[in-house]
């Protein structure tokens, strides 16, 4: 039961993303043209009078929203300042979402994560905003910091950077802990709420490293090519190149790294 609820946190936790650069690409003219929840073989499938086919797919494991690309509908005939709101869109719902579901947590149930209140309460605010502080330390403050946190967790503890880090497999695992240990205390609903912030945070927090294709990468290489002016098309090759390859590296430390805690 813990895997299968995980599944459908992380799900909805991608789903959130997803629709968010959804909706920023309808508000700004870029034709969708699909939007699924999972992958593999469609299950079901509607097309609405804008041309977005929404689906639902087999391999219920995250989603994606799919754009046009080229032409004056796509994703890369649009301004640079179209781009840039698409491609923060998907971080800023999940954060939104984060922040919603946190502060309703702290009415509902009076917790949330210590580190979160810890912050908080070295802040100079009346106790009355103390759920509001809370919850924005724990979404949009967590969001914003990551890319610096990651940076630094890396400089200071090297390749071991990658003992604290998880993955797909390790968020499993994650979840599947968090839920048991949420059942045994009897605080099931409790669990799977904190495990969709974290979720949600994490996700867009990743999201925002400056590594393509990463949100964060592609909104860096807008304001790369902002600034380069005439270079512009040299200065994003190499970019993306480096970017790729370092979002490569890490992404096989990762996998070896939850591969290494399962079988310990």
């Amino acid at each position: 039961m813990g895997f299968i609820l995980t599944l459908l946190v992380l799900t909805l936790s991608v789903t959130v993303h997803e629709f968010g650069h959804f909706v920023a690409m309808r508000r700004n003219g870029v034709k969708v043209l699909e939007f699924s929840i999972g992958f593999g073989p469609a299950l079901f499938q509607r097309q609405d009078s804008r041309g977005t086919m929404w689906s639902l797919r087999a391999i219920f494991f995250g989603g994606y929203c799919k754009p046009e690309l080229e032409g004056p509908d796509g994703v890369n005939g649009k301004s640079a300042w179209a781009r840039f709101k698409i491609y923060l869109a998907g971080m800023l719902f999940n954060s939104i979402a984060a922040f919603v579901t946190l502060l309703v947590s702290i009415y509902a149930w009076h917790r949330a994560p210590s580190i979160f209140v810890d912050i908080a309460h070295r802040l100079p605010l009346p106790q009355p905003l103390m759920p509001l502080a809370i919850a924005f330390i724990g979404s949009f403050g967590f969001w914003l910091a990551t890319p610096f946190l990651v940076f630094q967790q890396f400089f200071v503890n090297g390749l071991g950077f990658f003992k604290g880090a998880a993955g797909p497999i390790g968020i499993m695992v994650m979840g599947n802990q968090t839920m048991g240990a949420a059942a045994q205390s009897g605080a099931v609903g409790f669990g799977i709420v904190m495990f969709f912030i974290l979720i949600n945070v994490g996700l867009a927090g990743f999201n925002l490293l400056p590594l393509f294709p990463l949100d964060g990468g592609h909104l860096l290489g807008i304001l790369l090519e902002k600034v380069s002016g005439r270079h512009a098309q040299k200065v994003l090759a190499v970019y993306r190149l480096a970017g790729a390859a370092v979002m490569l590296l890490l992404i096989i430390g990762i996998f070896a790294s939850d591969i290494a805690k399962l079988i310990s």
